[in-house]
Parts: C-alpha cells; sequence; structure tokens
C-alpha cells in the first residue's frame, strides 16, 4: 500500500502544466495567436449560423401543428 502511494505521489510529481505564455517558445506563442485569430473570426460566423435556429424551430413546429390537425 505504502508503495504504490509513493509511486502514485512520484508520477503525479513528474506531470509538469503548461509554462507561462512568456517562458513559451516562439513558435508555442504563435500558435496561441493564430488559435486566438481564428477563434475570433469564427464567433460570428457561428453567431450568424445560430440566429436563425429560431426560425427553423418555428418552421418545424408549424408543420407539426398542420400535420396533427389532419392537414
Amino acid at each position: 500500500m505504502r508503495i504504490s502511494a509513493l509511486l502514485l505521489c512520484l508520477l503525479a510529481s513528474a506531470c509538469t502544466m503548461a509554462p507561462p505564455p512568456d517562458q513559451q517558445s516562439e513558435a508555442a506563442q504563435k500558435a496561441a495567436k493564430h488559435t486566438e485569430l481564428n477563434d475570433a473570426i469564427q464567433r460570428p460566423i457561428d453567431r450568424a449560423k445560430s440566429a436563425n435556429d429560431p426560425n427553423l424551430q418555428h418552421d418545424q413546429d408549424q408543420a407539426k401543428a398542420v400535420e396533427d390537425s389532419g392537414g
């Protein structure tokens, strides 16, 4: 039991978190900037795509109501 607890502690201490942005390599910093840029571009696109969702839901509800009424 003690040995497994010791091994678990050693494994946990061996795991490291990502370094702060100022200590990352230049390539990692550029990749992070590109990700931020892609997110900034994609955000309004996603918002525009989801803007029509209430209309689509209304159309589906209306079609179901017509079908339920025997039409």
